[in-house]
């Protein structure tokens, strides 16, 4: 293959990596977003406990009822000990190239992927959740958890379950946010973008240049 040729490739393939497409997930609550629910029914957007860093972009904390703020009318007490799970079904149209979630809970979470245990939930030996949780996964900035989460998704249907635990004291929540990247595989070439073509021509220009030279 000549330079003009192999030039002329390269710019392709740069405009068919352009197309990778990314899908992006957060904890908002059933009324935004229909995929999350609990195992006793809805999930719900609640207002967050002062303690607790303001909720990711894109997200909202979330928990069965009003769990937030102590002080709010109607709030429910959740006891120590109680776990219940939440879930995200999570659909991807290709197998994915990448995935990562950013989450905390109060007082802690266990995070599941398709029933696989990803991170189990912060040890309770030695743990006074003075606020949440002191060791991640935690509802403080200092003490969220990002995970690499790419190599237990697959394509199609995924369920993320977070077992959110009260191990000590007063309000009970749960934020998370994520994003998952995969390459589209179209029946028909990929169109470049108007960029590919300047590229591409002026590939071929200086490519013409070059034989000029020789």
């Amino acid at each position: 293959m000549d330079r003009i040729g192999k030039l002329a490739l390269l710019a392709l393939s740069a405009g068919a990596l352009a197309q990778a497409d990314t899908i992006t997930f957060a904890s908002q609550g059933s009324a935004l977003d229909p995929y999350e629910w609990n195992a006793i029914g809805n999930t719900l957007a609640i207002v967050p406990n002062d303690g607790w860093a303001a909720a990711l972009p894109g997200s909202s904390w979330v928990s069965y009822d009003n769990t937030g703020k102590a002080f709010t009318q109607g709030f429910r007490f959740t006891a120590n000990n109680y776990v219940l799970s939440f879930f995200e079904l999570l659909v991807l149209p290709e197998v994915p190239t990448a995935g990562t979630i950013t989450f905390r809970a109060d007082d802690s979470a266990a995070l599941y992927i398709n029933n696989v245990l990803v991170r189990a939930e912060a040890p309770q030996t030695g743990n006074t959740y003075y606020t949440c949780s002191d060791f991640p996964v935690g509802c403080l900035t200092q003490t969220e958890l990002t995970l690499d989460i790419g190599s237990y998704l697959v394509q199609g249907a995924n369920t993320l379950r977070f077992d959110v635990a009260q191990r000590g004291g007063w309000s009970y929540g749960l934020n998370y946010a994520g994003s998952v990247d995969y390459q589209p595989q179209n029946d028909e070439p990929d169109v470049p973008e108007p960029a590919t073509y300047t590229l591409i021509g002026g590939g071929l220009l200086a490519a013409g240049l070059w034989r000029r030279k020789d």
